[in-house]
């Protein structure tokens, strides 16, 4: 295969900061959604935060989890 043909490298940090088209499941959406609105209103000259709750039994029991594995991007932004 030529070089020019190979795949870029990846990584799994790529689904929340590659910019265009990824391909995640519905709750890495949702933790990438207020890692784009940073973008967004840090672009605007916007200072915000985001606060996300949940309870326990939530339909969207891996949430949380999905935003610990993200967690060093999280803190970064």
């Amino acid at each position: 295969m030529p070089p020019e043909a190979a795949a870029p490298p990846a990584s799994l940090a790529d689904k929340y900061v590659k910019e265009g088209w990824v391909y995640i499941t519905g709750t890495q959406a949702l933790v990438r959604l207020p890692l784009l609105q940073r973008q967004l209103d840090s672009a605007q000259g916007l200072r915000t935060a985001c606060y996300i709750s949940g309870y326990r039994g939530s339909p969207l029991g891996g949430f949380d989890r999905e935003l610990q594995r993200a967690g060093s991007i999280l803190a970064e932004n």
